[in-house]
């Protein structure tokens, strides 16, 4: 009975100290976890242990992995980590300039805040920064092409019983909608190669899907057309919404315009309710099966919305709950008295990179990216302060790693840099002969793709040709430039086919043709496409007046 009240009164002051840890940190991230439980035999995943090594010496032995990515704040003492952990993407929750010497790439983030008066929320909204030629006008002109993620987890307000304290972005889903609208419109229209993002929800539940609908169905009602996204993403928390009552508890709280209902409770300390689909114990703060689950809802419902063909994005998950040893105890148990240890966080750590390097299917996956689920994902973080910093990759002084930090080194050391060119779109502009028995030159291009793990860095050649067997060269073109991996982004090829005579010329295109990349899929370098000339003003339609 007293081990029962003792997590009680943990419970009670959880939501205050994680949201201390992330002020401290500087993060706007949720508190993130997954469960393990007492016999950690619930996950229908395979579990596998991780091991870290002795050595904590920056090193950059081996290319980054555009799958990986960590987030980092405080400048270049955290950032210079990124290398030794293979780490090809980062953010700090901050649009700003390209930092100097940062070899990864940079996520940009406009940071979204309904307005209130008092407690009362009002139907406007501010950015930061502001949505001006001064504000994030300056961040695209210095950082163009980025990936810009419009908010960060906007679903959670403030804790219960303090309207005005600190939340995350805090808004609406209508307000969001309109908020994303103004952002996504005034990005592409400076900077047509930027991807944007939306913002990432605290977790994949119910009430979050419940969140989602609304700014899906509230774009449409406003603009007449599909929300457009380029990148969709997610964070990944298993985190309770509401206390055993259902009353907002101050860990992940209830999205914002969702109905109370559907939030996931807590046990109350009961380790038999972490059977409850309704329920996220403590123990499954680091549980594989409903790690998955969250990722498989994810995806199921950018399927329903016809967004299946895009990328999905983890832009932040790790372990959030304490870890904090005392001579009796750690900070927090679960309801199984097994701590948040920093062994626990490696064991999921591995667990998670398994599962997303794996995870695939052709009914919900990306097709570009051999139908895999999710194509990067991110730690939080290389650090963060105060109670229950347990997933931090480094030691407060960032001078060497923590066992996470040596078992993400390790764990990513592992994985092959591989590369796979692959051909997407193939077309033609079209062409004119002008008159009957002329000819006209047409542009041949070929979007060309990468879902290996790292980017090319050899030049390569794309050549399209006028027959099926490869033998008649229309034209070829040297590639020089890097092709990202992980589908971030395609190459265009181009050539042209002169003396086009009025038809229909088909032609094929393979890339990589001499053969100087070694990839994991030769099989699917060759497209095909069609070139149409037609006699310009001609083959008008008679129309005779009676």
């Amino acid at each position: 009975m007293e081990s029962k009240t003792r997590l009680g009164r943990l419970i009670g002051g959880l939501g205050v100290a994680m949201m201390m840890a992330l002020l401290l940190s500087g993060s706007a991230g949720a508190w993130e976890g997954t469960p393990t439980s007492q016999a950690q035999s619930s996950s229908a995943i395979p579990q596998q242990a991780a091991v870290g090594s002795a050595g904590n010496s920056l090193t950059l032995e081996q290319p980054p992995l555009c799958r990986y990515g960590v987030t980092a704040f405080d400048g270049m003492t955290q950032l210079k980590w990124l290398p030794t952990w293979r780490a090809n993407w980062t953010l700090d929750f901050k649009a700003h300039a390209p930092l100097p010497g940062v070899a990864a790439e940079y996520a940009q983030m406009l940071r979204i805040q309904q307005n209130k008066s008092g407690c009362t929320y009002l139907d406007g909204y501010s950015t930061v920064p502001a949505l001006t030629e001064a504000g994030i006008g300056a961040v695209i002109r210095a950082a163009p092409d980025s990936l810009w993620i419009i908010g960060n987890e906007p679903d959670r307000g403030p804790d219960p019983g303090n309207c005005l304290g600190p939340g995350q972005d805090d808004t609406y889903p209508e307000v969001y909608a309109r908020a994303y609208h103004d952002a996504y419109t005034y990005i592409k229209q400076r900077d047509p190669k930027a991807r944007v993002a939306i913002a990432g929800l605290v977790q994949v539940t119910p009430g979050r899907l419940q969140y989602l609908d609304k700014v899906w169905a509230e774009y449409a009602r406003l603009y007449r057309a599909p929300m457009p996204v380029d990148v969709w993403n997610m964070h990944l928390y298993i985190l309770p919404e509401a206390q055993t009552n259902g009353q907002p508890n101050g860990i992940a709280n209830i999205a914002l315009g969702s109905d109370p209902g559907s939030a996931i409770r807590e046990s109350g300390g009961d380790p038999n309710r972490c059977s409850d689909p309704l329920v996220y114990c403590f123990a499954e703060h680091d549980d594989m099966t409903i790690f998955a689950q969250q990722i498989v809802a994810m995806r199921t419902w950018l399927k329903n919305h016809d967004q299946q063909n895009k990328p999905l994005i983890l832009s932040e998950y790790s372990l959030l709950y304490p870890y904090e040893r005392d001579p009796d105890s750690c900070f927090l148990q679960d309801e199984y008295k097994n701590c948040f240890t920093p062994e626990r966080v490696s064991t999921f750590m591995a667990n998670t990179f398994n599962y997303l390097e794996s995870a695939a299917d052709p009914a919900l996956g990306y097709p570009l990216d051999g139908n895999r689920l999710v194509q990067r994902w991110m730690w939080f973080s290389a650090y963060a302060s105060g109670a229950g910093n347990v997933s931090s990759l480094l030691v407060s002084t960032h001078v060497r790693l923590t066992l996470a930090g040596e078992n993400f080194r390790d764990q990513v050391a592992a994985r092959p840099a591989t590369i796979n060119l692959f051909l997407g779109q193939v077309g033609a502009t079209a062409g004119h002969a002008g008159v009957p028995g002329g000819t006209a030159t047409v542009n041949l291009y070929a979007q060309v793709f990468n879902n290996g793990s790292v980017a090319t860095g050899t030049p390569f050649t794309v050549t399209f040709y006028a027959d099926q067997a490869l033998t008649q060269v229309i034209g070829s073109t040297v590639v020089s430039e890097a092709v990202d991996g992980c589908v971030v982004r395609p190459l265009v090829a181009q050539v042209t086919w002169a003396d086009l005579p009025v038809g229909n010329h088909p032609f094929w295109v393979k890339v990589d043709s001499a053969d100087s990349i070694g990839e994991t899929n030769e099989g699917d370098n060759i497209g095909t496409g069609t070139a149409t000339v037609s006699i310009f003003g001609r083959f008008l339609p008679l129309i005779s007046r009676q």
